[in-house]
């Protein structure tokens, strides 16, 4: 279903064929892996169990052919019908935020034939999307993208408005994705609604803040704040689950290893991370192996954890670390708790980092980012729950038409948008 303010669109098979195909093919294949073709007696029909003949029809030259799988899914994908008045609507929920006006209506209504209709349908998509109404809609997607925004005067007067402003200005003014991580200054714009415009404005610092570098969203105070929490897991899990689209663990290894109750999937070497096995005395067992193996998700996220020690719970950069170990007492974190002493952090396997600033490259290099920045704005369109905590995940053949002229044009995320909003796939229901 698509849905919008106070509505619900009928979508019907409105998904990519390639998907479509995919999903109901594995339905349909699974079915006779289940035991669909036995017979009331647990015999398979035509195998003599249930006093049948062995093979009886087989040959039988008149007998009806039996549709394949695909041939019945394509029939349900044919009796899809393109509705541009339909698909209007749901558009400028999405893009306007409001129902379309009469106006609009009538200018699909009065159209001579889907051509006719398919151009000023595109059309509306442009104005929308040229509209002070679309920089509004961009600014509540992100906000429930990052689930951040400022909720009144709270928590030391925190900027929570900052990022989602600053990944909406990079949205409407055609910038690439890529800044979200590599902008240098003016990461916390303000926007005003009466005149439709964002004014650049560098993140404040909180009293006797140290004074850091900028590093696209990556070092905003709101988000910060937002995800304040034990040893900084937290601020991993949102740069990985936000902008990767995948939970830890990150990277499975093709030759795991059985530990314990479990088997160690990780690529990173076992002690690259603290634990038992290289310090006796650590906190923290990541080694630990006994019920799960906590080394799965931890090899990446420990080698990514220290980059984000040192912010408070108000998301002020402070000069040593902030947060805490889920210990008796809760000592103040530090970095052996994560890595043994002349390990070096990583985004990956073979990636190294040293500071900030390198975390806000390897993700602009990493190919999983622009394809999970395209996958959220299918989902977006076709009214689909979240990628990670909804598990509402997206074939990879779906989207990769918008995934290469998203790559090949820049990484403009306002282009895919306008892409998906005219596709086959949304007019069509």
């Amino acid at each position: 279903m698509k849905k919008g303010k106070g509505t619900m669109r009928r979508t019907g098979w409105s998904f990519h064929s390639a998907w479509t195909l995919a999903a109901l093919l594995a339905v349909t294949v699974a079915v006779p892996a289940c035991g669909s073709d036995e017979g009331p007696n647990g015999g398979r029909d035509g195998d003599g169990t249930n006093g049948d003949t062995p093979g009886a029809g087989d040959n039988d030259p008149n007998a009806p052919r039996a549709s394949t799988p695909e041939e019945e899914i394509r029939k349900i994908l044919d009796q899809r019908k393109t509705d541009y008045g339909e698909a209007l609507r749901t558009a400028s929920l999405k893009l306007a935020d409001r129902l379309p006006t009469l106006e609009q209506i009538k200018r699909i209504e009065n159209a001579a034939g889907d051509p006719a209709k398919k151009v000023a349908y595109e059309a509306m998509v442009d104005e929308m999307i040229a509209a002070p109404e679309f920089s509004r809609a961009m600014i509540k997607f992100w906000k429930d993208t990052f689930r951040l925004g400022q909720v009144g005067q709270i928590q030391n007067n925190v900027n929570k408005d900052g990022a989602p402003n600053f990944a909406a200005q990079i949205t409407v003014e055609g910038r690439s994705y890529a800044e979200l991580f590599t902008a240098t200054d003016n990461t916390c714009p303000t926007y005003d609604a009466d005149e439709n415009t964002f004014t650049p404005t560098p993140c404040a610092m909180a009293t006797n803040a140290v004074a850091g570098p900028t590093v696209g969203i990556l070092t905003d105070p709101g988000l910060q704040s937002q995800y304040y929490a034990n040893m900084a897991f937290r601020r991993v899990r949102f740069v990985q689950e936000t902008f990767v689209c995948n939970k830890f663990p990150a990277e499975f290894s093709d030759k795991p290893v059985p530990m314990g109750s479990g088997t160690y999937t990780g690529t990173m070497p076992f002690k690259s991370i603290t634990g038992a096995e290289n310090k006796a005395d650590s906190r923290i067992d990541f080694h630990d192996t006994k019920a799960v193996i906590c080394a799965n998700c931890h090899a990446n996220l420990n080698h990514v954890a220290p980059l984000f020690l040192n912010w408070d719970e108000n998301g002020a950069l402070r000069a040593g670390p902030q947060v805490k170990v889920p210990i008796p007492g809760e000592p103040n974190a530090a970095r052996i708790d994560f890595l043994p002493e002349g390990e070096g952090l990583a985004w990956r396997l073979n990636k190294p980092l040293t500071d900030m600033a390198s975390l806000g490259q390897a993700l602009a290099a990493d190919k999983d980012v622009p394809r999970c920045a395209v996958n959220r704005v299918w989902n977006y369109a076709m009214s689909r729950g979240d990628i990670v905590n909804d598990l509402a995940s997206v074939p990879d053949s779906v989207t990769q038409p918008y995934l290469d002229k998203f790559t090949a044009g820049g990484m403009k995320f306002k282009e895919t948008i306008r892409d998906v909003f005219k596709s086959e796939d949304f007019t069509k229901f």
